[in-house]
């Protein structure tokens, strides 16, 4: 039986938590970010479980797929989703792809001519975003970073996770890739529908029909019930440059006793780490967790060195070493999460093309705990005592000599 006292408790935090709530929505609608009632969520943990799941949905597709992709190489994985592709192309639907010309070459299997003829052959409108031409140093500011695939305005797919092999089984050099996607639903779904028309027009001249692209059973989100409140919060370069760092900075300044990250590039601007500091300082438990090997050596060293200049402050920072985490999720609270494309670094915070999805949601926040306190398990704690045993001297060192070109990784 509850006691007078837990009734009090419990009726004091949900006022509380409904003022954090209304704290943050009133932050979001204020900057002008997209807001729609209904929406469902459904978490897909790994590429093993993400790819099957897309591939399935797409064979159903009866009017379009838009898709837009940092990565999507020339390999098994690339190569089987364009055949579904071709197929439903074969039967009418249209099917329309951009992928960032940058992000999709390189030392893997590169997206060549005659890849992008054979498929644009079979039906495919395959398009390149801002290809490399000389001198090259001019394309290298702005890259379209967002993974997302519209089917028919029923769903979106986006997350962390672009098109490859490895997001399913790893590389040698630090074994599991981490990462997970989510399937949306409800009316969300049509404004990525708009984010994709308004690039894919920057990029090819053609004006999409908005009609013509809506959930043709649209008629049935006015009549919805269940879901959750949901915000888009997309990072336009020049135009609304700086979103996703309000939205970021606004769930930080509002969380009331919990943050945790899963980010692979914990590399701050420094607005998002003032109120990251500022979070830990008014006794905010907040607990981050990444990967122990990055992918590359500078956003290694350049994390680590941030991680523990938060750790001596009093986060809890987690080193998974199991694998590598490429996830880009955040969650305050039992309140609030986030999950979408946009890394904690420079470069998604300030240059590149971006989306996340922010989801009032208590089931999701609970789904994605349960996914952090499952990879904090195999993970070590980074604390004054193991910095230097975790990271060699030659790997501190130049973390320390970056910390001046931090604001650009």
């Amino acid at each position: 039986m509850l006691t007078f006292a837990r009734i009090l408790l419990l009726l004091l935090s949900s006022v509380c938590c409904h003022a954090q709530v209304s704290r943050i929505k009133q932050d979001f609608e204020a900057w002008g970010f997209p807001g729609y009632e209904h929406c469902e969520m459904r978490i897909l943990p790994h590429g093993s479980v993400k790819f099957p799941d897309l591939e399935r949905e797409i064979s159903k597709a009866r009017h379009y797929v838009h898709v837009e992709y940092y990565k999507w190489y020339n390999d098994s994985i690339g190569r089987r989703l364009l055949d579904i592709l071709a197929e439903r192309a074969a039967q009418g639907v249209q099917v329309r792809i951009l992928y960032d010309a940058f992000g999709s070459n390189g030392t893997a299997p590169n997206v060549t001519r005659e890849f992008i003829q054979h498929y644009r052959a079979l039906g495919i409108n395959l398009v390149g975003f801002d290809p490399m031409h000389f001198p090259y140093v001019n394309h290298v500011a702005h890259r379209l970073h967002r993974k997302m695939a519209v089917i028919d305005g029923r769903m979106v797919y986006t997350g962390g996770l672009n098109v490859a092999d490895y997001y399913i089984h790893g590389k040698p050099e630090f074994g599991r890739w981490s990462d997970m996607h989510a399937c949306l639903t409800g009316p969300i779904v049509g404004e990525y529908q708009r984010l994709f028309a308004s690039m894919w027009y920057r990029v090819t001249g053609e004006r999409l029909d908005s009609a013509a692209y809506e959930n043709p059973d649209a008629a049935l989100f006015a009549g919805a019930s269940g879901g959750y409140d949901a915000f888009v919060v997309d990072r336009e370069p020049g135009r609304k440059s700086a979103r996703i760092r309000q939205g970021y900075i606004s769930c930080l300044e509002h969380a009331r006793t919990r943050v945790r990250i899963i980010n692979p590039y914990v590399i701050l601007v420094r607005s998002v780490r003032r109120a990251l500091r500022d979070c830990i300082d008014r006794g905010v438990d907040v607990e981050i967790l990444l990967g122990h090997k990055g992918d590359n050596l500078v956003s290694e060293v350049s994390a680590a060195r941030e991680v523990y200049s938060l750790a001596r402050r009093g986060a809890k920072v987690w080193l998974c070493q199991e694998c590598f985490h490429h996830d880009k999720v955040m969650i305050v609270d039992d309140t609030l999460c986030t999950i979408g494309t946009a890394n904690l670094d420079a470069r998604s915070l300030k240059f590149d093309y971006e989306v996340n999805a922010f989801y009032f949601s208590p089931e999701y926040s609970r789904e994605l705990d349960g996914y952090f306190e499952e990879h904090r398990n195999l993970s070590i704690r980074l604390t004054e005592d193991n910095w230097r045993q975790l990271y060699s001297r030659g790997k501190r060192r130049l973390g320390w000599w970056l910390k001046g070109i931090r604001g650009i990784l």
